[in-house]
């Protein structure tokens, strides 16, 4: 369903979806319409700073006029994002009265309706508990174990229990290892940096065999060695990606839940994103942690989320398209007229 009033109405004054996509409300919906990508609001706040929860209508109406419509090239690869079908499945509920043990169980039900389409869904705002639903989705429709988690964070998120709850904004990793939902080995962690994990943690990390790039191993092996060492690892598997905005650095993005200096550069995190889209098949993305209570006037955190979103948009209908290569740029943008 289009909610434009007008032909061209997505333009700024029109009616706020997600990339100005049309609206679908039903499994039914995403199957009649062939959706390729479903993009679903989370407004789980799970954070000492409120505003997380905020962010998924934030991101429908960014005054950037570039975020409207759905359609675009990518200036790296050349590849027209718009021929994917895209829909906007509205948010999940969030009940601020209830555990969010409760509120996870409903992004659980919502991301499976979007699976039993065989469409992808991507999260767009909340906070980072809300990857456990995601994940419980994914393990009923595809099997325990069967697929990767692509976490970008600054924090590495399998804290041992705590809060007085079974699954929290910082354990939910470590739940789901656990749980069986996903291998330890089938984790793969991206801009570590923060003041953790101490030594207990690491040892913990280390027996269940997740693959951890910290940012030190950035800063000293350089970007592109780290990056094919990533994709070496995804190779050939179906790949879930959990981003936390906190993953990138706060002069990019500012507008975070927990912020920590350093992290992936704006170019870092966009050719991560095209790469991953290319070499495998996405199942499922969330993009979270955006507090646009947190942004600066030109809402720099919300632009750089949804040009992450395009970029991994991208990225898949390069892979559509044949593109093979994650490491492939368009030859018309390397020697323009040269």
């Amino acid at each position: 369903m289009n909610p434009q009033r007008y032909k061209f109405g997505e333009l700024l004054a029109g009616f706020p979806t997600f990339l100005g996509a049309p609206m679908a409300f039903t499994t039914e919906d995403l199957k009649a319409g062939k959706v390729d990508v479903a993009l679903v609001g989370i407004s789980i706040g799970d954070q000492p700073v409120p505003g997380g929860n905020f962010g998924a209508n934030k991101m429908r109406a960014l005054t950037d006029w570039l975020a409207f419509p759905a359609g675009g090239t990518n200036n790296m690869i050349g590849v027209d994002y718009g021929k994917l079908t895209i829909a906007d499945y509205g948010n999940v509920g969030w009940n601020f009265f209830a555990q969010n043990q409760r509120n996870v169980e409903e992004v659980h039900r919502v991301v499976a309706e979007i699976l039993a389409a065989d469409t992808i869904p991507i999260g767009v705002g909340g906070t980072h508990v809300q990857t456990y639903g995601f994940q419980t989705a994914l393990a009923q429709k595809y099997g325990p174990g069967t697929f990767v988690t692509l976490h970008i964070d600054a924090h590495y998120d399998t804290y041992m229990y705590g809060f007085g709850r079974f699954v929290h904004n910082g354990s939910f990793l470590k739940v789901a290892i656990e749980k069986g939902l996903i291998n330890g080995s089938d984790l793969i962690q991206v801009g570590l940096r923060g003041e953790y994990p101490d030594n207990a943690s690491l040892q913990w990390m280390r027996e269940q065999k997740i693959k951890s790039h910290y940012m030190a191993a950035i800063e000293k092996k350089g970007w592109n060695a780290v990056l094919k060492e990533i994709l070496k690892e995804l190779k050939g598997r179906k790949v879930h990606i959990s981003w936390d905005m906190d993953g990138m650095d706060p002069a990019a993005a500012p507008a975070v839940g927990t912020q920590d200096p350093d992290g992936l550069s704006a170019a870092q995190g966009l050719q991560l994103l095209r790469a991953v889209g290319i070499q495998n098949e996405i199942i499922a993305a969330e993009f979270n942690e955006y507090n646009p209570l947190l942004d600066d006037a030109h809402t720099t955190t919300g632009i750089l989320m949804d040009r992450l979103i395009r970029s991994l948009l991208a990225g898949v209908q390069a892979r559509k398209e044949g593109i093979t290569d994650p490491l492939y740029y368009d030859p018309e943008r390397l020697d323009h007229v040269q």
